[in-house]
């Protein structure tokens, strides 16, 4: 399979996601996010790329790069060589440890930047692993409050700091909105985000008309209709799906796309 050459950003920013090989666990301890840290960091050190924010899970890692395409695909490159060997010499396995190609879009502007920065630290959160962002030790989160981390680009923190005026409240206050965006993610963790939203709407609108279920909106036209809108701007789930979620079906689903001319 051609492999399709990755898009260029004007801004020198990317969104970088890598996996587990077979959707694997690879980080079962601390040791192991140190380590990866430190291979991060050789490569921060060497000039191939710099970090705006992080994140790693127990079986993917979320960063946000400041490099050119060649620099940090080599850099990656180089993670995952040494990350694997130490990987597979201490478990006694062979082969990757992660995917071969690594994710990442591009980061159009300063608002896109400091959007993708807080997927990236919430993402503990969304996982249940943590009740806020700054509880989680394995992210860049508190770099930006008072964490000293030699693996934040001092330029994007100052820069990115300067969007809140300076203010730690506002940092803080900006991590707490609720994304609606969708970024880099696990198939299976972006199938469960689109579940939660759509979930969120519904439970939003039985609350607003007083109403334990939707199914008792059923008939109220107008309001079935602003949900369905809500839930495709929003969850973007498929059709089929809001319909099984609202009680209706995918015809009048396609209808009111189609009226909004939504895509």
């Amino acid at each position: 399979m051609v492999r399709v050459a990755r898009e260029e950003s004007h801004t020198g920013y990317y969104h970088v996601m890598m996996r587990g090989n077979n959707k694997n666990m690879i980080f079962n301890n601390a040791s192991e996010k140190y380590y990866f840290l430190e291979q991060l960091n050789l490569q921060v050190e060497e000039g191939n790329i710099a970090i705006a924010a992080y994140c790693i899970m127990d079986n993917h890692v979320h960063l946000l790069v400041k490099s050119d395409i060649e620099s940090m695909s080599e850099a990656i490159k180089r993670i995952n060589i040494r990350f694997a060997l130490r990987y597979n010499n201490k478990y006694e396995r062979v082969g990757h440890v992660f995917q071969n190609r690594f994710k990442s879009e591009v980061i159009n502007n300063e608002g896109h930047l400091i959007q993708a920065m807080r997927y990236i630290h919430n993402n503990p959160v969304k996982a249940n692993m943590v009740s806020k962002a700054e509880e989680y030790k394995w992210s860049s989160y508190n770099s930006y409050i008072n964490k000293q981390d030699r693996l934040v680009d001092s330029e994007s923190k100052q820069m990115i700091m300067g969007i809140f005026s300076g203010s730690i409240k506002e940092y803080r206050k900006f991590h707490l909105i609720d994304e609606t965006e969708e970024f880099l993610e696990l198939k299976e963790d972006l199938e469960r985000e689109r579940e939660e939203k759509a979930r969120k709407i519904i439970l939003y609108y039985c609350e607003k008309h007083k109403v334990n279920k939707i199914e008792e909106l059923v008939n109220k036209r107008y309001i079935l209709e602003e949900i369905i809108v809500e839930m495709l701007n929003k969850s973007h789930l498929p059709h089929r799906r809001i319909a099984e979620m609202t009680g209706t079906t995918r015809g009048i689903v396609n209808s009111i796309q189609k009226k909004y001319k939504m895509r």
